[in-house]
């Protein structure tokens, strides 16, 4: 039996496991249905470990849910990124990693062969050459270490200066460093640096932090770069309610970020069903290129076209694909005090226009795919609306039947 360990060689796992915690939670040992209840044990740990001091956990009955609480307003760094610094390596991993950090120090640059040699020879320890390449080529792919060409040979060396170096180099960049650490997404790359110098954000706190979308960061980077290399790519995806994991055949066009939610999406030109559509980036497990897409600009202005249709990310209903719902409502403000509220229809409208009907009076009208994704934001208007109308049948009545049991409720 493996013995338990703190760290993850696979950060699949780690997203898993802290979204059921942190985004779903409240987990009991029973109802954790992954693997077996060791597996829980062992998870609910490793967790705990990370993310001391965020832990919550209460009694229901004889059983004991857990779930992670955190209160962005009251921490200076997200928790979360704790699980991108913690992976496992082997003995020969680190014993080598240190080798080649202490020869290449003193050295302009060596060959792979030399630099195995003398690591024989200084420290009596016999590594294949194949396994010194394959860790000079990763280091040189992180920027630990660039590569030369002398003749017929490829010298390795240290890159030129460190992070340290650089930074302290600046005035005010560790200042800039902790305020983009904090911003959705990639911050966790702002928090590694802060490490590097030992640096403490004590400047910046956010009120509103979507902190566990930084689990999505690294399918959002290849997401980033399929689309600016104009690629075709097969998604592999997991359904949100029914875990069932299908594949889609797509161009990826455009990553939108809700300011509402901090979820994340990609558009994408769907080539199974030859459409429009958005997927959540935290659906994606894993993406696998395909080739260059000759049709990508044909797609990507299509988009461009349709753009103004979308209030979020939703195309609409499949059956009714390429067709438009239109929204009007009117709104009653006072000229001289209110007019803040025609400011917000224009700033806040996107797409839709604002029309002056008389003094006090104005309409916004707009046309979308899907007319419920603005539905809360019209609701912000209530108590000064007073017409509306909407193709959308089931957001009509909706509406109508919310006004009516605010009338219930409260008379008028």
């Amino acid at each position: 039996m493996s013995a338990y360990t703190e760290l993850i060689r696979n950060f699949d796992k780690v997203k898993d496991y802290v979204r059921e915690f942190y985004i779903f939670g409240f987990k009991t040992r029973d109802s954790y249905a992954v693997k077996s209840k060791r597996t829980y044990d062992n998870e609910k740990r490793r967790i705990e470990s990370w993310l001391s001091g965020y832990i919550h956990s209460e009694n229901t009955g004889h059983k004991k849910m857990v779930s992670v609480k955190v209160d962005s307003s009251e921490i200076s760094g997200n928790p979360l990124y704790r699980c991108w610094k913690s992976k496992s390596y082997t003995d020969n991993d680190i014993t080598l990693h240190f080798l080649l950090m202490d020869i290449l120090d003193t050295e302009n640059g060596m060959t792979v062969s030399e630099i195995t040699d003398r690591i024989l020879k200084d420290y009596d320890i016999m590594f294949d050459i194949q396994i010194v390449r394959i860790k000079l080529k990763e280091y040189c792919d992180e920027g630990l270490l660039t590569a030369c060409k002398s003749g017929k040979n490829i010298l390795f060396m240290k890159s030129g200066k460190s992070t340290g170096e650089i930074i302290d180099k600046y005035e005010g960049i560790k200042e800039l460093i902790s305020f983009y650490s904090e911003e959705i997404p990639f911050g966790v790359v702002g928090s590694f640096l802060s490490d590097k110098v030992n640096h403490v954000n004590n400047i910046f706190k956010r009120k509103h932090a979507y902190m566990v979308h930084t689990l999505d960061d690294e399918i959002l980077l290849s997401v980033i770069n399929a689309i600016n290399e104009k690629h075709q790519v097969v998604l592999s995806c997991i359904g949100t309610k029914s875990r069932n994991i299908y594949n889609i055949s797509a161009v990826l066009l455009k990553v939108h970020f809700s300011v509402q939610t901090g979820r994340n999406y990609v558009v994408i030109y769907n080539l199974d069903t030859n459409r429009l559509n958005s997927v959540r980036i935290d659906s994606i497990k894993s993406i696998k290129k395909v080739g260059t897409s000759k049709k990508y600009d044909t797609y990507y202005e299509y988009y461009k076209t349709n753009k103004k249709y979308l209030w979020g990310t939703s195309f609409g209903d499949l059956r009714k694909y390429g067709q438009t719902e239109h929204i009007h409502f009117e709104v009653q403000i006072d000229e001289k005090s209110e007019y803040f509220v025609v400011q917000r229809l224009i700033r806040e409208g996107r797409s839709g226009t604002v029309t002056k009907i008389k003094d006090g009076r104005y309409a916004f009208d707009i046309d979308l795919f899907d007319a419920n994704e603005a539905s809360p934001w019209i609701k912000t208007f209530i108590g000064r609306i007073v017409q509306f109308t909407t193709d959308n049948q089931e957001l009509q009545k909706r509406f109508n039947d919310d006004i009516q049991a605010l009338c219930d409720i409260y008379g008028g």
